[in-house]
């Protein structure tokens, strides 16, 4: 009995080293993968967090922003010829505490939003949407307005029929669609503000009410594709010209004077913040 114990406990103290020792070598192969993966086991980086007009604003040194659209982008009606843009991006400036650069003024007075959609297929709107952070977009007013328009003077409102353009709603609203889209594809993360439309003859009893119907699907229209991009803002400023009218309208009693500019500027540059 002795000289069998006296072989067992040697093989048994072996057998259990060697146990140890695998044990050991299974636990480190199971941590390798988690102190350094293999390829295609990487775990993947987080997401990044969401930044302000889809870019980093705060990393950048300075904004920079192009304005395109139509005559009131272009600043019509507006005697020092400024109109919203630049005052915009100066209060845009002042609060993000950051030089925001206007890198070129597009607006083209008289433009209908299926010539924009054309001109964004150009290769001098594409480079200058995509080095862009920021877009200042005015259109849709010419298509409503000279829609309804059925003789006689659009800047008195006499002529104007309502009918008429409510008719072409579906097709107007859709070439808006196609004008934000191609922003969109230009550049990926631009911050877009949108100036909705404002009603020019809310002075005029006849057209107050059955354009304000007109307008509010319009609006609301580009506020529902605005949120399906989910980072182009629209600027709301149908209530800026609704009472005293006759103070923030040039003489054409169509497009803003100055003062008029200078409210929508406001609203602008809050809206990108």
């Amino acid at each position: 009995m002795g000289r069998k114990q006296g072989w067992l406990w040697p093989i048994l103290g072996t057998l259990s080293l060697l146990c140890t020792a695998l044990l050991l070598f299974g636990f480190g192969w199971a941590l390798k993968d988690t102190w350094s993966p293999s390829a295609g086991m990487t775990l993947p980086d987080p997401a990044p967090a969401p930044q302000q007009g889809g870019v980093a604003w705060a990393d950048k040194s300075e904004i920079k922003a192009i304005a395109i659209g139509d005559s009131l982008t272009h600043g019509t009606g507006d005697a020092t010829g400024k109109g919203y843009v630049e005052a915009s991006l100066a209060l845009l400036s002042k609060s993000l505490g950051k030089p925001v650069r206007l890198d070129g003024n597009l607006a083209i007075a008289g433009l209908e939003a299926a010539k924009l959609s054309q001109l964004l297929d150009g290769k001098a709107m594409k480079d200058a949407i995509a080095e862009a952070d920021v877009v200042l977009l005015t259109i849709g007013g010419n298509d409503l307005f000279r829609s309804a328009q059925d003789g006689g003077s659009i800047a008195e409102g006499s002529g104007v029929d309502p009918e008429l353009v409510r008719a072409r709603l579906p097709e107007l609203e859709a070439r808006l669609a196609a004008v934000f889209n191609k922003i969109r594809s230009n550049n990926p993360s631009v911050r877009v503000a949108y100036v909705a439309l404002y009603n020019p003859f809310y002075e005029l009893e006849e057209l107050r009410t059955p354009l304000a119907g007109i307008l509010e699907q319009w609006n609301g229209n580009a506020e529902r594709l605005a949120a399906e991009d989910g980072n182009i803002a629209v600027v709301p400023t149908a209530d800026l010209f609704r009472a005293q009218s006759g103070l923030y309208l040039s003489s054409d009693h169509f497009h803003p004077n100055e003062a008029g500019y200078a409210r929508i500027a406001v609203r602008v540059a809050q809206a990108l913040n």
